[in-house]
């Protein structure tokens, strides 16, 4: 069914303008007169071709996501019927892929279809969280505030993923420049000085022979080095797909020194947060429980949550099976118990995530400050190795001319 923008005027003469799907131009006029609106002009809206050459597709970003539901909520709690609401964020949506998707479930709303339905057709852009905020908001007619919750629940995600990149930015960085200046005297530097000592045939110590063949390697073998590399981040990546493979992997970054703690801390926030966000809108416990399992990021942490709704279901209270995972600190359990005692169980939650969210950003700075000394003792130790190396022989070198 195409859309129409129109222009038309109210009992009053005021000037009124929109969008509205229709057969025809004639319907759209019939639609505007039940609402006592009445038509001056009427355009239907071109539908955008898709381009079959050189087509970039790319996902959303978080920030995307977030305009969206912001724009929606407010479309929404302003009265303006949902297909047009749709059709309005459609059209000031820059992401191409957001924006087709957005007309897609149009459609499917025009169709019959509920928002919440038409949204799960699209798994790739929205998430069983946001389906079921969305799910939750029509059955308690509060799709406002559970599409602006949505919008809260994106941008503190992309927050947390914004302290945590940026404070690793600086590290990255010392490492790629190490490796761009170590790959630059291996290949051009020592191979130099490596002809320099052949022709005196003195025999060299074993540092400075170790860095030869470490140069001749990178100048003459570099490709077995790309191979080998890629054949190991081939099997990792098979290994992470299976599910033992993806537990052990996942137990493994939760036992990593210093990034281990870092790593179960971000689950627990997305965990409380989400948990946090459906209790709030009244979505029932277990289905609560099984979306943000999912949301945590981590196969360890969602078993033991899919596990604690096992319990639940039958009839026993959060915190406890919780608790005997053992995979969630104290202070968790406690709040969580406080909640279930209290009935703010959602309150208690987003406490927990706000409390996780700066916990977090203080570990990660506490980390970057101990990385940064760290990486200074192991960029001096590639440095030394390096001129001891190439200058070692020359002490020998008076011997072997007086020869």
């Amino acid at each position: 069914m195409p859309t129409y923008t129109y222009n038309a005027r109210d009992l009053q003469g005021n000037p009124v303008s929109g969008a509205l799907a229709g057969l025809d131009s004639d319907d759209i006029r019939e639609q505007l007169r039940q609402r006592d609106l009445f038509l001056t002009r009427c355009d239907e809206v071109a539908t955008r071709k898709k381009s079959t050459i050189f087509t970039f597709r790319s996902r959303p970003h978080l920030s995307d996501m977030v305009v969206m539901s912001r724009q929606l909520a407010t479309l929404v709690h302003a009265g303006m019927p949902l297909v047009e609401s749709l059709f309005s964020v459609a059209n000031q949506t820059e992401n191409a892929v957001l924006r087709e998707a957005l007309n897609r479930i149009r459609a499917e709303v025009l169709a019959g279809s509920s928002l919440s339905e038409a949204m799960s057709s699209e798994p790739s852009i929205f998430s069983t969280l946001y389906v079921s905020l969305v799910r939750a908001g029509e059955t308690g007619g509060i799709l406002d505030e559970t599409l602006d919750a949505a919008a809260i629940q994106f941008d503190q995600e992309a927050e947390l993923r914004e302290k945590v990149r940026s404070a690793f930015v600086y590290p990255i960085l010392v490492l790629i420049t190490t490796f761009g200046v170590v790959t630059y005297l291996l290949t051009f530097v020592v191979p130099v000085f490596a002809r320099i000592y052949g022709q005196f045939k003195a025999p060299l110590p074993l540092m400075t022979r170790a860095l030869i063949a470490i140069s001749h390697f990178v100048l003459n073998e570099w490709y077995l080095f790309g191979l080998i590399l890629s054949f190991v981040a081939v099997v990792i990546l098979w290994y992470r797909q299976t599910p033992k493979g993806r537990q052990q992997i996942d137990r493994l970054k939760l036992r990593l020194p210093l990034f281990g703690k870092l790593y179960r801390k971000i689950a627990i926030a997305r965990l409380t947060r989400t948990l946090s966000a459906l209790v709030g809108a009244g979505v029932p416990i277990l289905q609560s429980l099984a979306v943000s399992a999912q949301v945590a990021g981590n196969s360890v942490i969602v078993d033991s949550v899919l596990k604690v709704a096992q319990y639940v279901h039958e009839g026993t209270r959060i915190w406890i099976p919780l608790e005997q995972t053992g995979q969630f600190p104290s202070m968790v359990t406690r709040m969580i118990a406080a909640g279930e005692e209290s009935g703010n169980l959602d309150e208690m939650l987003s406490q927990c995530a706000r409390f996780y969210d700066r916990d977090i950003e203080y570990t990660v700075q506490r980390l970057t400050r101990a990385l940064e000394p760290a990486l200074t003792v192991v960029i001096g130790a590639i440095v030394l190795f390096v001129l001891l190396a190439l200058y070692l022989p020359i002490f020998n070198l008076a011997r072997v001319i007086r020869r």
